[in-house]
């Protein structure tokens, strides 16, 4: 069963432990972004485009998975990552770093968005790259 699963599955589960890692690592231990800090919202930025990618992942495991891109699809999608988003806010006000009710926001805007140009960015990347 989990290696039927990872069998289609395997870049979102590598991608839970990029964000993990990203998000669950020490604060003093970040790399320096002090560069990219004078960037408005760059945090919140991260945080869309790891989901964005999260969602991807998940929804193109599941394409090849079912052979199509069902309703079930996106639900099966859309709630493990939000959920995982919420989980890692949770986890991070427990470890020292903050529960931030804006990654939140912005962890959700990043599936939504990706959800929704799931099926154009598959026939882009099938159909002209």
């Amino acid at each position: 069963m989990m290696f039927g699963i990872l069998k289609y599955h395997w870049r979102a589960v590598l991608w839970i432990i990029v964000i993990a890692v990203a998000c669950l690592m020490p604060g003093d231990k970040l790399p320096d972004a002090s560069f990219f800090s004078k960037i408005p919202y760059f945090d919140k930025i991260v945080h869309f485009a790891m989901y964005f990618i999260f969602a991807l992942f998940l929804m193109s495991g599941f394409s090849r998975q079912y052979g199509k891109t069902s309703a079930k699809a996106y639900v099966f999608s859309f709630i493990p990552a939000c959920l995982m988003g919420i989980l890692i806010e949770f986890i991070q006000d427990k470890i020292g770093r903050s529960y931030d009710m804006r990654d939140v926001i912005a962890n959700t805007a990043g599936i939504i968005v990706s959800l929704l140009l799931f099926n154009p960015i598959k026939w882009i990347l099938r159909n002209i790259l």
